[in-house]
């Protein structure tokens, strides 16, 4: 008489036939797959004579990574990066140049470093005391770009997407400040961004 064992019973032929590992690895890697479209995206939509998209890209990281500190939210970090792509795309319909989006963000910045001082937000241990100094290192680098030529305004842009793809990579490691899909997501952009952008400056 042949017996069945329960666990054979109760299995379904889905769990006798699971899904290839390679598509459940890139399922679990889906936001390093999107920062890889949009940074390809950037990349191939590049002005190498203007500097505005891949400084609001850096601008965008430093500018979420501050505030959702000063919430101590981190589930909150998708819903706080689409209210600032929001406002970056509102200031760019109202003006006409990239100077009313990098205020936007510049003030938006200078409030939640002011607002999480008063609150004591960056008292906490770990990477959440060092995000105002990482928010003023990361935008006086950025906004500094624009006072030199293109070509270096974008090699030193490029770096600072490459020291900040080390800062993701840091809050992806401790679970920290952000949630890890973001990090990775903005890890994987900024790395590859970052390293594009000089790559072409070099051979371009």
């Amino acid at each position: 008489m042949n017996h069945r064992s329960p666990s054979a019973t109760l299995s379904s032929p889905a769990s006798t036939s699971p899904a290839p590992r390679l598509v459940r690895a890139l399922a679990r890697r889906w936001p390093a797959i999107l920062g890889l479209a949009f940074a390809a995206f950037n990349l191939a939509t590049d002005d190498p004579d203007s500097i505005t998209a891949v400084l609001l890209v850096l601008v965008l990281a430093t500018t979420a990574y501050v505030v959702i500190a000063v919430l101590v939210r981190p589930r909150w970090s998708w819903p706080v990066l689409g209210v600032l792509v929001v406002v970056v795309v509102t200031a760019r319909l109202v003006s006409s140049g990239p100077a009313v989006e990098l205020a936007a963000m510049t003030a938006i910045v200078v409030g939640a470093i002011a607002g999480g001082a008063v609150r004591g937000a960056f008292s906490r241990p770990g990477p959440c005391r060092w995000q105002p100094f990482a928010a003023v290192g990361f935008m006086a680098l950025g906004l500094g770009a624009l006072w030199l030529s293109p070509e270096g305004g974008r090699m030193l842009i490029a770096a600072g997407l490459i020291g900040h793809a080390a800062w993701d990579a840091v809050h992806w490691h401790r679970h920290a400040v952000v949630s890890r899909s973001l990090s990775e997501w903005c890890g994987a952009l900024d790395l590859t961004l970052g390293v594009g952008v000089l790559v072409l400056v070099l051979v371009g």
